[in-house]
C-alpha cells in the first residue's frame, strides 16, 4: 500500500511541493482526498488513524464504535470492566442478551453511518 504524508500546515507543505518540484498548487492538486472520521468520532489517544466514537456503558461493558483512517474500515471494541487476563468475563443470561443487544444496536449505527 502506497500512502502520502498529509502535510500538518501550508508551509509544511509548500516544502514538500517544494521538495517534489512542483507548485503548491499542483502539489494540492496531486494529493489524494483526506479521509473524513465518522461525525462525532475522536482520534483516540496516542494514534494517528485510529478514530472512537461515543461509547456505549453498560453494567460491566463498553462497546465503542471505531473508524481506521488508513483502511476506511469500521469496527465495534468491547472491553469488559474489571475483566483481568488470564481469566474470563463472566455474564449471566440476561446479560448476555442485553449485550448482545447493545451490540446489535452500536453495529447498526455503524452501517447507517457509512
Amino acid at each position: 500500500m502506497n500512502t502520502t504524508k498529509t502535510p500538518a500546515t501550508v508551509r509544511e507543505a509548500g516544502d514538500m511541493a517544494h521538495a517534489k518540484g512542483m507548485t503548491l498548487s499542483e502539489f494540492l492538486d496531486s494529493m489524494p482526498p483526506i479521509p473524513t472520521p465518522p461525525a462525532g468520532y475522536v482520534l483516540a489517544e496516542g494514534c494517528s488513524d485510529h478514530w472512537i466514537g461515543t461509547e456505549t456503558i453498560n453494567g460491566g461493558w463498553f462497546i465503542t464504535p471505531a473508524w481506521n483512517s488508513t483502511t476506511g474500515a469500521h469496527s465495534l471494541e468491547l472491553w469488559v470492566a474489571e475483566h483481568q487476563p488470564p481469566s474470563y468475563a463472566n455474564l449471566t443470561p440476561d446479560e448476555a442478551l442485553q449485550l448482545a443487544a447493545d451490540l446489535t444496536a452500536a453495529a447498526q449505527a455503524i452501517r447507517n453511518a457509512e
